[in-house]
């Protein structure tokens, strides 16, 4: 591998299932001083404006890339928790992107979770060159409220909700007079969805009441 030239040993590194699905700039410099030590930061800055022209690297905003040299090539939902820390995949994208609710959007709708530990975070929709996202904000108490199995998705390498808790954030954001979300739609395809697992959620996130009402005008 030493034979190669630097930028093709760092895009086989790029390239391993194991790379860095999401990268800021920073990290891309520590790789690449990896296979070339001592390369410059403007040298490195270079590669990464050819990378982004070829499609090698798409830029989210800058100083921030989804790599496409991996496979599956990475998604602009990944991102997601690097604009916003803490930040869970959910709401609108969740439940389309599985079909539980027939309206995929192409936004990336995303909650943050709002506690102490974290800065304020910058709320609503951010448009990026990879494409728009939608933060909206929840108490951390009640985003990780329940069991983890329940909220996060387990097949993926980001922070995403299972359906069943994308659809009770949604119905806490139309409980919240801050959010102007409605209820959920009715049309949200039950039979997808583990009625147990939405059960259990809803109980630990003091949510029964709110999901019978909205159960009802189901019927």
């Amino acid at each position: 591998m030493k034979s190669l030239h630097w930028t093709t040993q760092l895009e086989l590194v790029l390239a391993d299932p194991n790379a860095l699905r999401v990268l800021d700039k920073l990290s891309i410099v520590r790789l690449a001083n990896d296979v070339r030590p001592g390369v410059s930061e403007p040298t490195v800055e270079r590669w990464i404006q050819e990378a982004v022209s070829a499609n090698r690297l798409q830029r989210v905003v800058r100083g921030l890339y989804l790599n496409n040299l991996i496979s599956p090539p990475a998604r602009l939902a990944e991102a997601a928790v690097w604009l916003r820390p803490g930040a869970i995949v959910s709401l609108q994208t969740v439940l389309g992107d599985s079909g539980v609710w027939n309206n995929f959007t192409a936004w990336v709708t995303a909650i943050v979770p709002l506690a102490k530990r974290y800065t304020t975070p910058s709320l609503g929709r951010l448009d990026t060159t990879g494409g728009t996202f939608l933060f909206r904000g929840m108490p951390e108490s009640i985003l990780e409220a329940g069991q983890e199995a329940d909220r996060l998705a387990s097949n993926v390498t980001y922070r995403r909700a299972t359906s069943e808790a994308a659809l009770l954030h949604w119905l806490y954001l139309s409980e919240s007079p801050r959010s102007g979300m409605s209820f959920p739609p009715i049309d949200i395809n039950l039979d997808s969805l583990n009625l147990r697992k939405i059960d259990r959620l809803a109980k630990a996130m003091r949510l029964d009441a709110p999901l019978r009402t909205w159960l009802h005008q189901r019927h």
